[in-house]
């Protein structure tokens, strides 16, 4: 546990105390850039002005002093500081706007005030070059040509622009827009703040830490992030610059993808989980900040965090990457793990990632091809079909593979640690009488039951793919044998209708063709394309039925864990 000399002592303050006295705020260029978006700007707009009294508690902020000056620089609390300023600033537009100009220059003060010399200066500034805070927003009257550029000021911009509708929405129905302008000024100087402050930079991150580590934890993220700018901020404003570039390059590789699955602070788990010893999300931050103490580390976790987030956001989005022909199978046993959206093998897929297309590459495609498929069909079987719940000893199971891959000497080595896991996975595996006991009744689609809609292509496709591995699987459709319309009808019910027994794939030209006809029909026109849409042998019966159903789900939940999902591979 970290101990802080006592040099600090938390205040009670307002924002009208920290906007109007003495102090000025500075925002690190380590700190996470303005990102607040338009359901933190609601939920900040509804708490200031409806819900709640005036003195509202927005909760702690803690700075770090610099010896001798009036600068403040923010470790926690810049979101919130930055927004107020926004909210003062449209404020003093406004009623400027209304001709209020002594109004405006009153609320102006708290943006823009006389230092210790008497010059002018920004309440609140950024260490890094933001001309359109300053320019387009903080000064009066605004430069409206400076236009917002990074997309930081994208998201200022847009904060700006958000809370100018705001007020302008509630301006337009009031009967005195000035009164009600100068109450939100008045309700925003008295919202009150634990302001706590010191005087040594690294006491002040514990502090931080500290503050956020009971009920909703700091995300991990943030945590990290301060640790390692903590760990390299010394050798000036251009290395600092470039470690927060790093950074943020780290996160945009995550986040810039709309997979649901992808997540940063799950990466910094998963990553975490790949190379050292097993440890619960809870205590992660812990077990990092035991391992991290020293510069040369905190520069080694951001260069490998770096390079592994390629890999991770490839193997959970494998779409996001360009495959050779050669890879084929592995690509689809990724995508397959994606749609089933199973991340206890994440930190796995992390490290055979790595040590396939790392720097040594040297994982061969055999050993990677073989341990995906299995790990696919596993979770198909386990997970998706039988719908079991996995215990903490398959992530802990899947860590140590990770771990003992990433320290494998060898090829050798690498093929006995994919060997293990393969081997550990086919031991865990349902029996096959539970198998299709529970693939029986695991599917069903209609256009009122549209869940499984992913899975059930999955299934589909990977039938079609073992019958004809070189069909084409572009632009298929789903095919109700028995039709939709036939539900409550001559006892018919969704569940035979939407049942994986009554479902084919088959192209959009032949889904039309089949539309809604007879049984008779449609077996013609599937038997006319000449192709392998017949699976459980549909064309060999004279009519189809509640009964025919069921005997074709017993086919092929028998041809899914014989052939299509066998383990092992």
């Amino acid at each position: 546990m970290a101990f802080v000399q006592a040099d600090f002592e938390p205040d009670k303050r307002s924002v009208e105390d920290l906007f109007v006295g003495p102090d000025y705020y500075l925002i690190p260029r380590f700190q996470r850039p303005y990102s607040w978006d338009r359901t933190n700007l609601d939920e900040f707009w509804r708490d200031v002005v409806y819900d709640n009294h005036p003195g509202y508690f927005i909760g702690p902020m803690v700075a770090w002093r610099v010896t001798g000056s009036s600068q403040r620089r923010v470790v926690d609390g810049q979101q919130r500081l930055t927004t107020i300023a926004i909210v003062f600033a449209v404020l003093r537009d406004e009623l400027r706007s209304l001709g209020e100009i002594n109004l405006a220059e009153g609320i102006h003060r708290y943006l823009e005030k006389a230092n210790r010399d008497n010059e002018l200066e920004y309440t609140l500034k950024t260490e890094v070059d933001a001309p359109y805070l300053h320019r387009g927003i903080f000064m009066d009257p605004p430069d409206r040509d400076t236009q917002p550029g990074t997309e930081e000021e994208q998201a200022l911009f847009r904060a700006y622009q958000q809370i100018l509708g705001q007020v302008n929405a509630e301006v337009e129905k009031r009967s005195d827009p000035v009164k009600w302008i100068t109450g939100i000024r008045d309700r925003m100087l008295a919202l009150t703040v634990i302001w706590v402050e010191h005087s040594n930079e690294d006491d002040a991150y514990i502090i931080f830490e500290t503050l956020n580590s009971r009920g909703k934890d700091l995300e991990v993220v943030d945590l990290l992030k301060n640790l390692l700018f903590n760990k390299l901020r010394s050798g000036g404003n251009r290395q600092a610059d470039v470690v927060r570039d790093q950074w943020n390059q780290m996160r945009a590789v995550v986040e810039s993808t709309s997979s649901p699955t992808l997540d940063v602070n799950r990466f910094i788990l998963h990553w975490w989980l790949s190379r050292e010893e097993y440890v619960a999300q809870r205590k992660l931050f812990r077990a990092m900040k035991n391992e991290i103490k020293t510069r040369p580390q905190a520069r080694f976790a951001l260069n490998d965090l770096g390079r592994d987030v390629t890999f991770y956001r490839n193997a959970l989005d494998p779409n996001s990457r360009n495959w050779p022909i050669e890879e084929a199978r592995i690509k689809r046993s990724l995508e397959a793990l994606a749609e089933f959206r199973i991340l206890q093998p994440a930190p796995l897929l992390l490290s055979i990632m790595r040590a396939r297309y790392g720097t040594e590459a040297a994982l061969r495609t055999g050993p990677m091809s073989d341990t995906l498929q299995t790990i696919e069909r596993y979770h198909f079987q386990y997970t998706v079909v039988s719908q079991l719940s996995s215990s903490g000893g398959v992530s802990e199971m899947y860590a140590k593979a990770a771990r003992e891959l990433y320290r494998a000497k060898d090829s050798n080595e690498r093929a006995r640690v994919l060997r293990e896991i393969r081997h550990k996975l086919v031991e865990r595996a349902p029996t096959r009488d539970q198998f299709i006991e529970d693939f029986a009744n695991r599917f069903l689609l209609t256009d009122e039951y549209t869940r499984d809609s992913k899975l059930v292509r999955y299934v589909l496709r990977s039938f079609l793919r073992e019958l004809q591995p070189s069909t084409t699987l572009e632009d298929l459709t789903v095919e109700h044998v028995l039709p939709q319309d036939q539900i409550g009808k001559n006892r018919v019910d969704a569940l035979a209708v939407g049942s994986i027994g009554n479902l084919l794939l088959v192209s959009s030209d032949v889904n039309s063709d089949l539309d809604n006809k007879p049984f008779e029909a449609k077996k013609r026109i599937l038997a006319n394309q000449g192709k392998p849409y017949d699976i459980g042998g549909i064309l060999d019966k004279v009519g189809w039925g509640p009964r025919e159903v069921e005997l074709r789900v017993e086919y092929l939940a028998r041809k899914a864990y014989d052939s299509v999902w066998k383990l092992p591979v």
